[in-house]
């Protein structure tokens, strides 16, 4: 599949689009993204229910065809030294179906279009996430604090970092472990109540019943944000906060599924910049807990 490559040179990109729109058939270059229920007698361009709901990306593709594909950032995936993970992610310019001027995110499979407006740093390598939290006073982000773990607190974070590179090294797998937690009836026809990612981080030495910092980083990981503004001000607002991220630090949830939703890879390299009607607390799960560290000063 052309343009899911998890490693290595594209077959096909926006700069050298396949000739045809066979290869937008998901049915049939990602049959394994699809519920085993899911009937293949129809084509689901793009992964999605209705090929109507998939006119802006065949509107990109098209004009990707006639060499007008402007790029506006590209990242590609992997691990660097210092045990800091990059996911792929590829960002063009393009419109709305009302001919608005928007951001169109590629990665693995998933597509979302995002108003230009919402995402004023992205031609300088960041995102601007939205998280709205209804009328709570204070939201709560963990912050690991990778530079000063200890070798113990060190292991649960090197699992993280195996886990997230195991689950990006494949497309299909990286699309399915996305959008294990959807569950909305948008998505019903993809395996989106899986939770295959939990399965993984345990198969690489994260003890997510046992072991209360690396089962709060894990749910750090799969916390929703969004990139776009309305999704955090009005449909979980009032309360909602503003922060930034490189391009590289998000995964994307596809279109079909909503609300623009992507999780984050690595919750250090999140910086918040605003927050209306209330604040926001990093706690470190690596600290040792007030009731322990009680114990141990009457001790």
């Amino acid at each position: 599949m052309p343009w899911l490559a998890a490693s290595g040179p594209l077959s096909y990109s926006p700069e050298n689009p396949p000739p045809s729109d066979y290869y937008f058939k998901y049915d049939w270059v990602l049959p394994g993204i699809f519920t085993p229920g899911t009937t293949r007698r129809r084509h689901f361009y793009f992964g999605s229910l209705f090929k109507e709901d998939a006119r802006e990306l065949f509107s990109f593709w098209r004009t990707a065809r006639e060499s007008g594909a402007v790029s506006v950032a590209c990242q590609f995936g992997g691990v660097g030294a210092d045990a800091r993970i990059t996911a792929p992610v590829a960002i063009y310019s393009a419109l709305d179906a009302g001919d608005r001027p928007c951001y169109l995110f590629m990665q693995h499979g998933s597509y979302q279009l995002v108003p230009i407006d919402d995402q004023p740093l992205l031609r300088a390598g960041e995102v601007v996430l939205y998280r709205g939290i209804q009328r709570s006073s204070v939201f709560r982000f963990l912050q690991v604090g990778q530079g000063s773990l200890d070798a113990k607190r060190s292991r649960v974070w090197q699992s993280y970092v195996r886990t997230q590179s195991r689950i990006l090294s494949d497309s299909v797998l990286s699309f399915n472990a996305v959008h294990d937690r959807a569950m909305r009836c948008e998505t019903n026809h993809i395996r989106d109540g899986s939770r295959i990612s939990d399965e993984i981080a345990r198969d690489e030495g994260l003890d997510l019943a046992g072991d209360r910092r690396a089962a709060a980083l894990w749910r750090a990981g799969h916390q929703s944000f969004s990139l776009a503004r309305w999704v955090g001000e009005r449909k979980f607002g009032p309360h909602f906060v503003t922060g930034k991220t490189p391009i590289g630090n998000i995964r994307l949830t596809t279109f079909f599924a909503g609300e623009h939703e992507v999780r984050i890879v690595d919750p250090d390299l999140v910086e918040f910049v605003d927050a209306r009607g209330c604040q926001v607390k990093r706690p470190d799960p690596f600290a040792p807990s007030e009731s322990r560290a009680g114990i141990r000063r009457k001790r």
